[in-house]
């Protein structure tokens, strides 16, 4: 007797923001992987709610520059419910440090947005079939150009400043709560400005969650 029991369609999972590029992502995830079923969405948030109602997905194209949960923390939470999932990073971001710490938190691929449609077939049929090979930082221009630089680092007490500027606390408060002077804590805002290249406090915790320098867990 024969089984007749239907076959479960491999899944492929696309998480970005912005429509008309999810719209891109899903026609060339259509093309290039027929016989998968296609799913997409607007957050990392809603991914990870729409990728528990199935098995393990063959791959997500996961947008970095998403609002909400975003950069590596999205992929730390991704990896932690399916450790084996092949995550291909889509990015508009040159930045070698975005680069270097998607890779290191375990994606199979960084990849610019702004790569020819075939670059990114060719990428994700190598990611399907496990012909990868090492992870990959894929430019604008299709070069895979490695991304061996070393991290930006915070020391400790920087990690303390940042977890404090993403609540909101002004020098002031900082000081207070840490027992520094004021002009301490200034010095130390500056030079946690200074280490992420950027120049306000938004921008430095932006950045320093999207380095995996500082994450959700760090804010309970």
């Amino acid at each position: 007797m024969f089984n007749t029991a239907p076959i479960a369609m491999q899944i492929a999972l696309i998480v970005e923001d912005h429509p008309l590029y999810r719209e891109a992502l899903t026609r060339l995830l259509q093309d290039c992987l027929p016989g998968y079923q296609i799913k997409s969405t607007h957050s990392a948030e809603e991914g990870l709610r729409l990728a528990a109602e199935h098995e393990l997905p063959a791959v997500l194209l996961l947008d970095m520059g998403l609002p909400g949960l975003c950069g590596v923390d999205a992929i730390v939470a991704f990896r932690r419910k399916w450790e084996g999932l092949a995550i291909i990073a889509v990015s508009a971001s040159e930045d070698r440090r975005e680069a270097t710490a998607a890779l290191s938190a375990g994606v199979r691929a960084f990849v610019s947005k702004a790569v020819a449609m075939d670059v990114m077939t060719d990428i994700v049929q190598q990611v399907v079939r496990g012909g990868i090979g090492a992870p990959k930082w894929v430019t604008a221009q299709g070069e895979d150009i490695g991304a061996g630089a070393p991290l930006v680092s915070l020391t400790p007490r920087q990690r303390e400043i940042v977890m404090m500027l993403s609540k909101g606390y002004s020098n002031k408060e900082i000081s207070l709560r840490l027992g520094l002077a004021e002009i301490t804590v200034k010095v130390h805002v500056s030079s946690v400005f200074r280490a992420l290249n950027v120049v306000n406090r938004t921008q430095a915790v932006l950045m320093a969650r999207r380095l995996g320098l500082y994450t959700m867990e760090h804010a309970t």
